[in-house]
Parts: C-alpha cells; sequence; structure tokens
C-alpha cells in the first residue's frame, strides 16, 4: 500500500510542474505579445504605406514620393514615344499638374506658388525664348532634364517617374507652343542609346526622404536624443553668426538637422555643405533660396553646424 501511494505522489508532482510550465509559458507569450504592440504603437502608418500627392504651397515642398520597390522598366520605342499622340498628351496633363504644375503654373507660365522663391525661376514654357535652356528644347533635350535634373537650380531629377510618363509629360509640355523644334533621327538615336530605353533600364528602389528619417530616428534613441539637444542649443544660440544664417535659411527645424545626420559627407568641407544643401533643399527642411547663399556664408554656417554636430558625437 505504501509503494503506491509513493507512485501516486510523484504523478502528481508531474502534473503540477506541467500546470506551472503551461501557466509560464502563457505568462511568457503575453509579455511578447505586449512588447510588439508596443512597438507597433510608435509606427506611423500613414507614412510607412502612403504619401500625400501634393503639399501645400505654404511648406513650400515637393510631393513624397510613395514606398517603390526599383524593377525593369519596359522597353520604350524612342521614336513613338517623341511623336505626340492625344493619349500621350492626356496622360502627361495628369503628371503634369500633379508633379510640374506647383512650380511651372498650370498654364506652363513658370508662375506656380512653390516656384515664387527660386533662383532661377521656373521654366515659362508658354515663351520657350524666356530662358536659357541647358540641354535645349528638343523631346531628347528635354528628356535629359528630366532623368537629370539641373544642379544648383530648384529643377529636381524626375528619374523615378517610368520613361513612358517622362515622355507623357514632355508631349504636353511641347502642347504649350507649337514652335518648339523637332529631334533629328541622329538625337533620337543618341538619347536611345544613352539611357538604354530600347532595351529597358532597372529603376532604383524608392523611398521618402521624410520615410527615411523616420526610421532612421526611430531605429536609434541616442541620435534623437543628440539632435534634440542640438536643436536646443540652435534655438538659444544668439550671438553666432553661422546659427543666424542656419535659422534664416530653414523651413523644418527637425526634418533639416536628420537630413544633415542621415550623410555627415557635408562635413568635410564648406563645398560639400554647399553642395549638400543644393541637392533637393525642399525635401531636406531647407528653403528653395539656400541656392543664393553665398560661400562665405555657407562657411560660417558650415562651421557652426560641424561643431555642433562633433560636440554631440552625432
Amino acid at each position: 500500500m505504501s509503494h503506491n501511494k509513493s507512485k501516486f505522489n510523484i504523478y502528481d508532482v508531474f502534473r503540477d510542474m506541467e500546470k506551472f510550465y503551461g501557466v509560464l509559458y502563457m505568462l511568457l507569450l503575453g509579455f511578447l505579445v505586449f512588447l510588439g504592440a508596443k512597438y507597433v504603437s510608435t509606427l506611423d502608418y500613414n507614412k510607412l504605406f502612403s504619401a500625400p500627392v501634393v503639399l501645400s504651397s505654404d511648406t513650400n515642398m515637393r510631393a513624397l514620393l510613395p514606398v517603390k520597390k526599383g524593377t525593369m522598366t519596359p522597353p520604350v520605342d524612342v521614336i513613338v514615344y517623341s511623336t505626340r499622340s492625344p493619349d500621350l498628351v492626356s496622360k502627361g496633363k495628369d503628371i503634369y499638374n500633379a508633379s510640374c504644375a506647383s512650380c511651372h503654373g498650370e498654364t506652363g507660365a513658370g508662375n506656380g506658388p512653390a516656384g515664387t522663391s527660386l533662383n532661377p525661376p521656373p521654366r515659362n514654357f508658354i515663351d520657350p525664348k524666356a530662358q536659357v535652356w541647358k540641354n535645349g528644347q528638343t523631346v531628347s533635350g528635354m528628356y535629359v532634364t528630366l532623368q537629370e535634373g539641373i544642379p544648383n537650380t530648384g529643377m529636381a531629377s524626375f528619374s523615378t517617374l517610368p520613361p513612358e510618363d517622362r515622355f507623357a509629360v514632355i508631349q504636353y509640355v511641347r502642347n504649350f507652343n507649337p514652335l518648339y523644334p523637332k529631334d533629328t533621327p541622329e538625337e533620337l538615336t543618341q538619347l536611345d542609346q544613352k539611357y538604354s530605353l530600347a532595351t529597358g533600364v532597372k529603376a532604383a528602389n524608392q523611398i521618402p526622404v521624410q520615410l527615411a528619417m523616420d526610421l532612421l530616428v526611430l531605429g536609434n534613441d541616442t541620435l534623437k536624443n543628440d539632435l534634440g539637444n542640438i536643436l536646443s542649443k540652435i534655438k538659444s544660440e544668439k550671438s553666432d553668426t553661422g546659427a543666424a544664417i542656419y535659422k534664416e535659411i530653414v523651413t523644418d527645424e527637425n526634418k533639416a538637422l536628420n537630413s544633415l545626420a542621415s550623410n555627415m559627407k557635408w562635413t568635410e568641407s564648406s563645398a560639400e555643405f554647399l553642395n549638400f544643401l543644393k541637392t533637393d533643399p525642399l525635401d531636406k527642411g531647407f528653403k528653395a533660396g539656400v541656392f543664393q547663399l553665398s560661400q562665405a556664408d555657407a562657411e560660417k554656417t558650415w562651421q557652426y553646424l560641424k561643431n555642433l554636430f562633433s560636440a554631440n558625437r552625432v
């Protein structure tokens, strides 16, 4: 009898252990779910999966691009797309109104609300003789401008647009004035060869600058604290000329500092700093007026920011 009683007690112990580990497992699982929910609550899904198509003119910024994985673009027949067609013009009008009219104006006169502070001013498409065209007024010249942008101006690259969309925009723009020159067969051949349009090209991965900054800060609390300290010091600085100039050229303080922190190449020299400012300044939280920043003012601003970032070990 004593033997059976001992055996019964051992089984009870094992059953009690199973209950204990079962409860422990549920507690651990609940804790992990809590941590996951806490992390997810910090994410902004509006920024992760969508972006506004057009921003208000008050922000003086271009629309944010949607997140897109790079893909191979389909082959484009340059001869076909360099020839105007109603469908191409209609498609180009929609793209122009969404991405170009804010600077160049709805009528193409270069009088859009976001272009008022740009120097040089946005292109006037109605009067092609009003300004000098760096890449020319042919279809191939306009395509080069959309592909590469124009450095030291407000004209950014639109290389993220598919080639056929760029041709569509060009055909709509050429609709503003019937006197735009036509391309020679040789010019179209050179354009095709330069950008491999007939064979298709690999489009780069695309992510909005703001989202990249948000993810950077989200994953690095130390960086967030450092940038917060820098911002406080900039706001409290009253006597440094570089700080005063910096405050004058910034439209979004947080975005500007995140832009600087995301690419520290600007710390190498004042020339690199000026080049950094002149490349898509609106997307980085700076005014378009940075194009007018003198070398002397750039030097003072660069030295101030470099010392500030170095002191905070960013």
